[in-house]
């Protein structure tokens, strides 16, 4: 399961800035406390306070902005081409391009399903917005693999596992386990289906969705 995180530098520098400013606050009362006159007291205080307004404020913008972020970016998990089978019916050929959180190649596979459309499915753990606001993308990954006839009719293919199983997955589901962590809003299994093409595998915070590229 992937949770990636786009905690930044900003964030970084302006925690960093509220450190010094409680630093600076907290010489300020021990230099109140060994009576050092209230210039010296002023000239650490002062300063500290600003400065500790100041960062806070920034720290709360970039917040509301990473919040923004984490609830509207999506994340390019996969990348799929899919062709028909010459001189056979319901049949697909697809190429499968799996890629890690840093936006890498993770795998490339080749596969053949039974059907006219193609289905990738996915687990999904959708975080709280307050921990999305902390630079954390909601959790994913990316399970099965399988086709689906237009006409309705059942394949007979097995479904195609990927990155392992996701039965421990939907054992902790039914056993509640996703929901007692403060930090999960949801967890589910979510999948996309599309016809041949090639297509972009997109992750948002809360589901799998694919966008044509060709």
């Amino acid at each position: 399961m992937s949770f990636p995180v786009t905690f930044g530098l900003a964030q970084v520098v302006l925690l960093a800035l509220i450190a010094l400013a409680l630093a600076l606050l907290v010489s300020a009362v021990l230099a109140a406390r060994h009576r050092r006159g209230p210039k010296a007291v002023l000239g650490r205080g002062a300063p500290a306070l600003a400065l500790l307004l100041v960062a806070t404020l920034l720290l709360w913008i970039a917040t509301l902005l990473q919040t923004y972020l984490g609830l509207t970016g999506e994340i390019t998990a996969a990348h799929v081409v899919a062709k028909p089978v010459a001189g056979q019916s319901d049949q697909l050929d697809l190429e499968l391009t799996l890629f890690d959180d840093e936006g890498a190649v993770d795998t490339r596979t080749t596969h053949r399903v039974e059907g006219n459309l193609w289905v990738l499915q996915a687990n999904i753990v959708e975080l709280h917005p307050w921990v999305n606001a902390l630079g954390f993308h909601s959790g994913y990954k990316i399970t099965r693999l399988y086709g689906q006839r237009l006409d309705g009719k059942h394949t007979t293919q097995d479904h195609i596992m990927l990155d392992g199983s996701d039965r421990d997955f939907f054992e902790d589901m039914n056993e509640g386990t996703w929901y007692t962590s403060p930090f999960v809003k949801s967890a589910y299994g979510n999948a996309v289906i599309a016809t041949p093409g090639e297509y972009d595998v997109l992750i948002s915070h809360d589901a799998i969705k694919v966008r044509a590229t060709s």
